[in-house]
């Protein structure tokens, strides 16, 4: 009888499969797509399972355990220390049928494609809600008893309903997100990955290398490039602002303002005064709805600075100086 796949990596786990067979296995892994996926899903539920005898995957647990075993309060950049495995080939049959059945079983996948002029968000069976931004795609698998999954490119802000035993992750080309219900917001591109997460929690990590990982809470960011997972201090509130159609600037650098209102406009956007970058700006309302002229006029007063338009470039010119 042909050996399953998920028997196979029971065995890889394990330590079972040695030499020349774990080397062919492992070329096997990195050229086949779906194989790829399980085996990255399979792999963090290794990696994060609270305790041999348990049953049943809890993500909540996981994450727990995964900050704790680093001492971590928030978030920081973490390596995941190897684990003594001689529990697993048994206790993988539990885990791995589970994630085995997300991606073998008879359901259909569904791609969605951001469509112009449409607000409402994809609604998806557990009632967690998928909002698009301009030529973003997701592709959601059919769920099974103890998994939840989707794949993502380009820029998307997820609202997922929560369920402790049923975690949700993403796969957003090189880096896999997992949650138990939480907001957050994820641009993927050819060569970075950010997250910003609005509420919850969740865990950030490398599809390539698993022990390259973040624990992120409410408020804080991270990116992934270069094989590189770095936190973002600070990160701008105005990360998911294409979504909420909101811009709010308190006690931000004017170079980040500027930053902001660029990339929500998609417009080139000069300061012609290099000294005035670091002045620290603070508008007390949000531009709901904003119209480029009404934000940068009011950025550009807060700084006595004049603004411009030189064909299609806004320019913000004179204005006082700041000195970090």
């Amino acid at each position: 009888m042909e050996e399953t796949i998920e028997a196979k990596i029971g065995r890889y786990l394990s330590g079972e499969m040695t030499g020349m067979e774990r080397d062919v296995f492992e070329q096997e892994i990195s050229t086949d797509p779906t194989l790829t996926a399980t085996w990255a899903a399979s792999q963090r539920i290794w990696q994060h399972q609270p305790s041999p005898s348990t049953d049943s995957w809890d993500t909540e647990k996981a994450w727990e355990n995964f900050a704790q075993s680093r001492n971590i309060k928030g978030a920081t950049q973490l390596n995941t220390r190897r684990r003594t495995i001689a529990w697993a080939f048994a206790a993988s049959t539990v885990f791995l049928v589970a994630v085995y059945s997300l991606f073998f079983s008879n359901g259909t996948q569904v791609t969605y494609t951001y469509q112009d002029g449409i607000l409402e968000p994809i609604e998806l069976k557990d009632g967690s809600k998928i909002y698009l931004n301009k030529g973003a795609e997701v592709i959601t698998y059919p769920f099974s008893g103890r998994k939840r999954h989707i794949a993502l490119k380009g820029e998307a802000f997820f609202e997922i309903t929560a369920d402790a035993k049923r975690p949700f992750t993403i796969n957003t080309g090189e880096t896999l997100t997992e949650v138990v219900g939480t907001s957050f917001n994820i641009r993927q591109s050819s060569t970075q990955t950010h997250i910003f997460v609005n509420s919850g929690k969740i865990i950030f990590s490398s599809l390539e290398d698993a022990q390259v990982a973040v624990a992120l809470t409410e408020g804080e960011a991270a990116f992934y490039e270069g094989a590189k997972m770095l936190m973002i201090p600070n990160p701008s509130p105005n990360v998911s602002a294409w979504k909420t159609q909101q811009l709010r600037f308190v006690k931000m650098p004017l170079s980040s303002v500027v930053a902001d209102i660029s990339s929500y406009f998609d417009q080139k956007i000069i300061i012609e005064n290099e000294a005035s970058k670091a002045c620290i700006i603070t508008i007390p309302n949000a531009f709901k709805k904003p119209e480029i002229s009404s934000v940068l006029n009011a950025v550009a007063t807060s700084i006595n600075a004049k603004l411009v338009k030189d064909g299609d470039t806004f320019i913000i010119k004179g204005g006082r100086s700041c000195i970090n």
